[in-house]
């Protein structure tokens, strides 16, 4: 799967609105009945977009894809200090994973193995090297200590970040993915600053995102 390209204002505006049901509900149990019904359009409108379920799951996935990469870019162009910068990021992860429903992540990794792919494909690739950039950045500017290996850490937090959303290891019982985030990057950003980073780190609250 690629990301897929949507010229048409209204079908972008039809796929935000299917982002955000899908968000809050999760994918499995949301058929072509009840996403008619939600959004209070027919049946019709949604196949004169979409063939069928999966490919309205593929073309939501890539516009949400699509969007945080955009709004990771626009940080990153603003060219802070990289402890801010993640900071930054930090605080607008904390307000995309606060609108997502538990379910959504084992959904798609258990009934659409092709988003799942296409999901890890992106934090293997576009979050990855904006990390590694960010993590070789700091190193430079002195900000972050030079006891770690830029590639090992960054991979590690891109490509793990999923368990987050693991049901088994974290119940959405006892647990919430803003919770669980925050002590994931806090945790992270302590770990790598250096003393000349603290003083910059001391003003920052990573804890409240």
């Amino acid at each position: 799967m690629e990301f897929i390209e949507i010229e048409d204002q209204k079908e972008i505006t039809l796929i935000e609105r299917v982002n955000d049901v899908y968000l809050k509900k999760g994918v499995k149990k949301t058929t072509m009945d009840d996403m008619a019904q939600t959004l209070n359009v027919s049946k019709k409108t949604l196949y004169k977009y979409v063939k069928n379920r999966k490919e309205l799951v593929m073309k939501s996935t890539s516009f949400h894809v699509k969007r945080d990469r955009q709004k990771v870019t626009e940080i990153q162009d603003r060219n802070y200090n990289p402890i801010i910068e993640q900071h930054e990021l930090a605080k607008f992860v904390v307000e995309t994973i606060s609108k997502v429903n538990p379910v959504l992540h084992s959904d798609l990794e258990n009934y659409f193995p092709e988003v799942w792919s296409f999901l890890n494909e992106y934090f293997n690739g576009f979050v990855f090297q904006s990390l590694l950039a960010n993590l070789i950045r700091g190193q430079k500017e002195g900000v972050y200590h030079k006891n770690f290996k830029p590639e090992v850490v960054a991979r590690f937090f891109a490509t793990r970040i999923d368990l987050i959303f693991d049901g088994e290891l974290f119940p959405s019982s006892q647990f919430n993915f803003k919770d669980i985030y925050i002590e994931y990057v806090t945790y992270h950003i302590n770990s790598i600053v250096s003393e000349k980073g603290k003083t910059i780190l001391k003003n920052l609250d990573f804890k409240h995102l």
